[in-house]
């Protein structure tokens, strides 16, 4: 049989690890049974692209994985080749199906079978079976229609031996050439989050250190410089995730590290093995949801605010590692002045950045299931958003999405973090009215740096003016135009001018300068004419 794996990602630099996993697990007499082809690809690709390669291999079979952002997309692309190959059979799996999946086979008839769970002990049997028609399903994991009509539901497969399959890296699928590498260090998570495709009862099953460690050096030797570390609570077991990053600093920064954490689990083997790591070494995805303890009971996860808001502090306050953060907007029971507060004290804390989302509540989740007992409405279509609950209104929801925006376009944007930070800490209303202000003055608009800069400037002209001279000074220090906003209020100094000017450089022609007038102050900036940069090279606050 023809083959085809179809792999849509949703970037160039984003890839799915199913497929080599799954491969890796064929021994070579079971993979020469068939013939075999990839079709890997991004989004941007475009549907027409991905229809007409596969149907100039024309295969027997597709397998392909589905999940939350390629859902639609691909579900258009095996439409598609289903229409211009009628015969080809196709068997889908990934985190789509992980809960009900009988609609989803009678609504898509041409869709063979879709499975759910982890399939890489799985596979191999599967692969052998393929050539036949249903008994290829009779395994656990397979959902699928039988030659009656009558839906067929086999469960949900579990590896029992995670630490015993052999690894992606030795399959010929695995991305190699991609900005970073995926690296599954473990299955399961002791958090039960209601929210969250793994939290269920599995038991955790860990891949050895010592053979990390093979691994590991084997990546480095292929020259990557970023591995994402596969484990759903890094530092659930301190002596472990300890042992793991005295193991990564061995490389002294040569490949960063990104982990999940819990912040709340900061015992002090794992603070001290953290501190010793060299710069560069980790990259901290630091998982918070919200500061709110009622909202977190109802998802499972029973952290402490207190505790939560100083391991936060204290990631951020070593410096040397990046500390991501993140909330979710529609959870249970969290209003949007409670994401505001939220807001608040992530900002004060400064972690390196914040990340907003909407809650999605994704197949054979708790809180899926749940979602009727919590009064919560949600698209039922991918990527299943929260569209309103009885704590956050539907327009309660839009605004999260703004101030997402807000919070990437300038908090997480170095040039500008530090502004807002001042605005948000001198004013507790500015996040607030400032989101509803963006709300409409964004609206149709390129969210360039000029428009950045406008927008904001104009909002506090209008209603924080003692804060419109922070904002022009940071529109001078970025080198933005000299001709709008801010910048038209700006004064060019001449060499010809009496009015000393506390930058000049006397042995150089290459600088120009100019000048903010304040009552009482006087802000100067300089700027290199030759060279491309706009930016400021040096500032100068002269007092009168």
């Amino acid at each position: 049989m023809k083959v085809l794996w179809l792999d849509i990602n949703s970037s160039y630099s984003h890839s799915s690890l199913a497929i080599p996993a799954m491969d890796a697990q064929l021994s070579a007499s079971v993979k020469e049974m068939h013939s075999w082809e990839i079709l890997s690809g991004s989004l941007k690709m475009g549907i027409s692209w991905f229809t007409q390669r596969a149907v100039e291999y024309s295969p027997d079979i597709i397998l392909s994985t589905l999940w939350l952002f390629n859902h639609s997309f691909a579900m258009e692309v095996l439409s598609r080749v289903h229409s211009l190959i009628p015969g080809v059979r196709i068997v889908l799996g990934g985190p789509e199906f992980l809960g009900e999946n009988e609609g989803f086979l009678i609504k898509n008839r041409f869709i063979e079978a879709v499975f759910r769970g982890e399939g890489e002990e799985v596979f191999p049997e599967f692969v052998k079976r393929m050539g036949e028609t249903t008994d290829c399903y009779e395994m656990d994991g397979f959902c699928y229609l039988d030659k009656n009509g009558k839906y067929r539901d086999n469960g949900t497969a579990q590896v029992k031996s995670f630490h015993k399959l052999l690894p992606p890296e030795q399959s010929i699928y695995f991305p190699w050439d991609k900005p970073f590498v995926q690296l599954e260090t473990s299955r399961g998570c002791f958090n039960r989050c209601a929210f969250c495709i793994s939290g269920n009862q599995r038991i955790i099953d860990e891949v050895p250190l010592a053979e990390m460690e093979i691994r590991i050096e084997k990546i480095h030797k292929r020259g990557i410089k970023e591995i994402r570390i596969l484990d759903r609570t890094f530092n659930a077991n301190t002596i472990r995730a300890s042992k793991m990053v005295r193991l990564f600093s061995k490389y002294n920064g040569e490949i960063e590290f990104h982990t999940e954490i819990h912040p709340s689990f900061m015992e002090s083997e794992f603070r001290d093995s953290i501190e010793k790591a060299p710069a560069g070494t980790l990259h901290f995805e630091a998982g918070i949801q919200s500061f709110q303890e009622k909202t977190l009971a109802s998802c499972n996860r029973y952290d402490k605010k207190e505790k939560t808001i100083n391991g936060i502090k204290y990631l951020s306050s070593l410096e040397k590692h990046q500390v991501h953060t993140d909330l979710i907007a529609g959870l249970p029971f969290y209003t949007y002045q409670q994401l505001i507060d939220d807001l608040h004290i992530l900002i004060e804390i400064n972690p390196a950045e914040i990340q907003l989302e909407s809650l999605k509540l994704l197949p054979g989740t708790e809180l899926r299931k749940k979602a009727g007992e919590y009064g919560i409405k949600f698209s039922q279509l991918p990527p299943y958003e929260v569209l309103e609950t009885p704590d956050i209104s539907h327009t309660g929801l839009i605004k999260a999405h703004f101030l997402s925006v807000i919070i990437d376009l300038y908090y997480n944007n170095p040039e500008w973090r530090g502004l807002l930070t001042g605005l948000v800490t001198r004013n507790n209303s500015f996040l607030e009215k400032f989101t509803d202000h963006f709300f409409y003055a964004a609206y149709g608009k390129s969210l360039n740096n000029e428009n950045k800069g406008l927008i904001i400037w104009n909002f506090c002209n209008s209603y924080f003016p003692a804060e419109t001279e922070a904002v022009s000074i940071k529109w001078m220090e970025i080198g933005l135009s000299f001709t709008k906003g801010p910048g038209a209020e700006s004064i060019p100094w001449k060499y010809s001018d009496m009015l000393h000017n506390p930058l000049f450089d006397k042995g150089s022609r290459e600088h120009t300068y100019r000048y903010l007038e304040y009552p009482g102050r006087r802000h100067w900036f300089s700027y290199n004419r030759k060279t491309n940069s706009s930016k400021s090279l040096a500032k100068f606050t002269e007092l009168f």
